[in-house]
């Protein structure tokens, strides 16, 4: 994997450019900047390049272009300006013959026909104004629509591509496929780009002191919302049934169904004589630039929460992903967190004209005007940085981790066979490697991380220890074990508990794996999950109950069923509450005191996974209807908080052992670790991988992140953002 600030790609142009723009599919990008001067134009070139070599696709001259977009699915880019090149006006004006002349005249006819007889360029023909779309790989037209007034100043693709606003001294919605007029609003004159909602039902614009909703299926002005001030940014909210409109003073929360102004907050010490205003991704975070400063307010309260020092006239972005924020000056890019201020990565460059995230958040594009003259592209990595990584043969499965000042990480892999590999977290340096016979299953270290444990598909229950490598003991089951938990107990000396396929749950003693005691199942046990506190063990059960038993006997204390197969079960670490989810898209939570049912979080499909807090405050359940509920367990009775929704299914939850931090595995738009804060819903990091993650954990004192990757990688990342 790239670290962050690794140079990915560099582009030699014949121009600095000034503006950038990315495909969704992150394959290309659009640059376009000033190119040379024909008096009195100064015309621009704009060029498609392949983002992951900085090859140029190819190449146009342009003058005065405002805006430049692509489409949705990266096959066509529209633009709005001059379109082509300027074209010189030229006058003949013939040669003399200077034999014809007195020789006392020859010298000033060959002067003359050397310096002005001849071809000359008297003046310049500019090209038509328009409105076009090109497809990006060929440069072949789409549609041409004329401007010639240069009504349009912005472009915006809508979502699902079938649409392009152009807004300026009117709005106007044309069909993107063929350039149809859609609808048109005269009485509009938008100053900002607009805004679609994801669904591209409707569009958002603002003109100096109005903001502005359109259906754009009725093609009709839905409301009309006037400010106290001339408009400065706007943005849907991230669920989008508001708007977020700021004027130099104040930020407002318009809502969505009717424009009415819903909040107004004032911005703690605003900074008068702004040069640039931007909002973050659904309107939580306002930006400014000013001669010498940049200042981030956050717009839940107002509050100006730091500043950057600026030199020149800086350029800045927001990662539409990631909380940070890219501030492009004449001497260098830095990218600092949108939440603390903090620099995530610096350098100094050439001058730099002009800068975008991709799409994803994962990589930035700096343009700039190189030393000797010659304009540059160039695309670094934005991606965290692992801490370190061990490489398999095959897909990692499994993972863990310890807290120490030397923390270790075991992981495990079946091709070309099984095998349980521990290695230093911090350096990725291999301790050792144990191969198995069958697959693994499961894999624990104990609370103290003196061994682990390993539960296998031949039946074997296997403690080591993590100094030497030696195995203490193998206990044999009759069936592939499925799950294995130590159970915390006051003296350290913490025993094993095993779920197995032979119907039985089993407590082993850790000094010689002796049996202190089994429970019978009336089918395969699938999972076992122990109480921090050591009070109580749970087990799911193919016959789709979850059983509570007690850790010094094995006595049944509880049982709860499903209407599904049950896939998740977790104890809160004050032992007080359990969850268990299952294929009928309940997840009961039950507490352990009364061993009643309290609450109830329920999917519209299976449920994939359930997590509690450090705290033990949140829960967080996870279904396969892409949605991740977060409940307030310490209410009584508990109650749903939140719904964070996601494209695609949530495979894996794990809370931070004690900060807000909640990382969850889904394919958006590939495999990916999401790392949010479940308190306001904000996102923190994007870890992509390359293939399906398998598993992921947090280090008992939560500074590292391990995954566990199909693409033969276990990674470990900081724990903290």
């Amino acid at each position: 994997m790239s670290e962050i600030g690794e140079l990915l790609a560099n582009a030699k142009l014949d121009f600095a450019p000034s503006e950038i723009a990315w495909g969704d599919d992150g394959l290309r990008l659009v640059a376009f900047g000033l190119h040379r001067t024909h008096a009195p134009f100064k015309t621009q070139k704009l060029s498609v390049l392949n983002t992951d070599s900085g090859e140029i696709r190819w190449s146009a001259e342009a003058l005065d272009t405002t805006s430049v977009v692509i489409s949705s699915d990266g096959q066509f880019v529209a633009g709005a300006g001059g379109d082509g090149a300027v074209v010189p006006i030229e006058e003949f004006v013939p040669f003399l013959d200077c034999n014809e002349v007195p020789r006392d005249e020859r010298e000033e006819c060959e002067r003359f026909n050397q310096e002005e007889a001849g071809v000359h360029i008297v003046g310049w023909t500019p090209p038509p104004r328009r409105i076009w779309v090109r497809a990006m790989d060929s440069a072949i037209v789409r549609w041409r629509l004329d401007d010639p007034d240069g009504d349009v100043r912005h472009l915006v693709h809508s979502p699902d591509g079938r649409l392009l606003a152009g807004s300026g001294k009117a709005l106007r919605i044309l069909d993107a496929v063929d350039g149809s007029l859609k609808s048109g609003f005269p009485a509009v004159v938008p100053q900002l780009p607009p805004v679609y909602t994801r669904d591209s039902q409707r569009l958002a614009v603002a003109d100096a002191t109005r903001v502005v909703l359109v259906d754009v299926t009725a093609g009709a002005i839905r409301w009309m919302t006037g400010m106290p001030a001339a408009i400065t940014a706007f943005a849907f909210t991230a669920d989008e049934t508001a708007l977020v409109v700021t004027t130099e003073r104040e930020a407002f929360t318009l809502r969505a169904a009717d424009g009415d102004i819903r909040e107004t907050v004032a911005l703690e010490d605003p900074l008068p004589g702004t040069v640039v205003t931007a909002l973050s991704s659904g309107g939580r975070r306002l930006l400014r630039v000013g001669s010498q400063t940049m200042v981030l307010w956050d717009l839940s309260d107002g509050g100006r929460r730091f500043s950057v020092p600026v030199s020149g006239a800086a350029r800045v972005r927001f990662n539409p992903v990631l909380p940070e924020i890219a501030i492009a000056s004449a001497d260098g890019v830095k990218v600092v967190n949108s939440l603390l201020g903090t620099t995530v990565w610096e350098t100094a460059t050439d001058p730099l004209t002009g800068l975008a995230f991709s799409r994803d958040g994962q990589r930035l594009a700096l343009g700039g005007q190189g030393r000797q003259g010659s304009g540059f592209l160039r695309i670094h990595s934005m991606a965290p940085t692992s801490v370190s990584s061990l490489t398999f043969e095959g897909p990692v499965k499994k993972i863990a981790l310890t807290s120490a000042a030397a923390p270790l990480a075991v992981a495990a892999g079946h091709e070309p066979e099984a095998k349980a590999s521990l290695f230093r977290a911090d350096t990725g340096e291999p301790v050792l490697e144990k191969k198995l016979p069958g697959e693994i299953n499961t894999l624990e270290f104990s609370p103290d991380g003196h061994h682990f444990a390993t539960g296998n598909t031949d039946g074997g229950v296997r403690l080591f220890r993590t100094d030497t490598g030696e195995r203490r003991w193998i206990v044999a089951h009759t069936a592939p074990v499925e799950a294995v938990a130590f159970l915390p107990s006051s003296g350290g000396n913490d025993d094993l508990v095993t779920a197995c396929r032979d119907k039985t749950t089993r407590r082993l003693a850790r000094e010689e794996g002796d049996e202190v005691w089994r429970f019978h199942h009336p089918q395969p046990v699938t999972r076992v999950a122990t109480s921090a506190d050591g009070r109580f063990v749970a087990t799911a059960c193919a016959d789709r109950s979850t059983r509570i038993l007690a850790p010094d006997t094995g006595a049944e204390l509880a049982v709860f069923s499903h209407d599904g197969k049950l896939r998740a079960i977790a104890f809160n670490p004050q032992g007080s509450v359990l969850a268990t989810g299952g294929d009928d898209g309940a997840v009961l939570i039950i507490s352990t005191a009364t061993r009643k049912e309290i609450g109830r979080s329920q999917h519209t499909r299976d449920v994939t996974a359930v997590a509690f807090s450090g705290d033990g405050k949140l829960l967080a359940t996870a279904g396969k209807d892409e949605a991740v509920h977060l409940w307030d367990v310490a209410a009584a009775p508990p109650k749903k908080v939140r719904t964070l929704t996601f494209p695609q299914t949530v495979t894996r939850l794990r809370f931070h052992p004690s900060d807000p931090q909640l990382a969850l595995v889904n394919d958006e738009p590939g495999p990916t670790v999401v790392i949010v804060d479940p308190t306001t819903d904000t996102e923190l990091a994007r870890l992509a991988h390359p293939a399906t993650v398998n598993d992921l954990a947090f280090s008992p004192d939560g500074k590292l992140l391990a995954t566990a990757c199909a693409d033969g990688l276990a990674r470990i990342y900081p724990g903290r953002r």
